[in-house]
């Protein structure tokens, strides 16, 4: 068996969808390295310390969460020269995640006060307003089509549908439950399926498009 020499890493580390490259965080710095050579292909420098990194699903852009300003930075491996960078300001940034088609940006502010979806290719964004979750509660089907988000307002639990193509809200749906803990599309993107806590112990599935709701269980 064979080993590398010891590299520097400050911060997260992440292989690419297609396990071409694993990008590496040290302070300010993202390395993206070839998984077979080890060689840096691509440095970007951020302008703060790299708490958060996650590829997009096509392995072109990668975003790297800089919480402390708060601030998401995004870059391009077949174009270096392209910069993105999206400042939420005093609403902050709890955490962010790519949508299926690796073209849009959904972050999360602190305090689950909304959760924004930014277009890369028109700068364009959505607001969702009160999400449930920070890092969860959002479900996309396994063609990309749509996202069904959990969100919360008047002590009371809800879906929002939405489709991924124009990011509009198809749908707002109420939810028996007392304290939605996440949200999961079937293999067949059929129904969604959603949990309730620890203390209700219940799960419910409601069948696309919402006709119905079948009891929980």
């Amino acid at each position: 068996m064979e080993f590398t020499e010891a590299y520097k890493q400050t911060g997260p580390c992440c292989f690419s969808p297609n396990a071409r490259y694993i990008a590496v965080a040290v302070d300010y710095r993202l390395m993206i390295r070839d998984t077979l050579s080890f060689k840096v292909v691509q440095l970007f420098s951020c302008l703060d310390k790299i708490s958060y990194i996650e590829w997009a699903l096509d392995s072109e852009y990668i975003l790297c969460g800089l919480y402390k300003r708060p601030m998401i930075q995004a870059w391009s491996l077949t174009q270096p020269e392209w910069t993105c960078k999206i400042d939420e300001g005093p609403a902050g940034i709890a955490y962010a995640r790519w949508s299926p088609d690796s073209r849009h940006i959904l972050t999360t502010s602190e305090f689950q006060l909304r959760l924004t979806v930014w277009s890369l290719v028109n700068t364009a964004c959505v607001h969702v307003q009160w999400p449930k979750h920070g890092s969860k509660g959002v479900s996309f089907t396994k063609d990309g089509k749509f996202a069904a988000i959990c969100t919360r307002r008047d002590c009371k639990d809800y879906i929002n549908l939405l489709s991924c193509h124009s990011w509009e809200i198809m749908g707002v749906f109420a939810v028996d439950t007392l304290d939605m803990t996440d949200i999961q599309w079937s293999p067949d993107d059929s129904a969604i399926v959603i949990w309730d806590s620890p203390l209700e112990y219940k799960v419910c599935e409601l069948c696309f498009p919402f006709s119905r709701q079948i009891a929980p269980f």
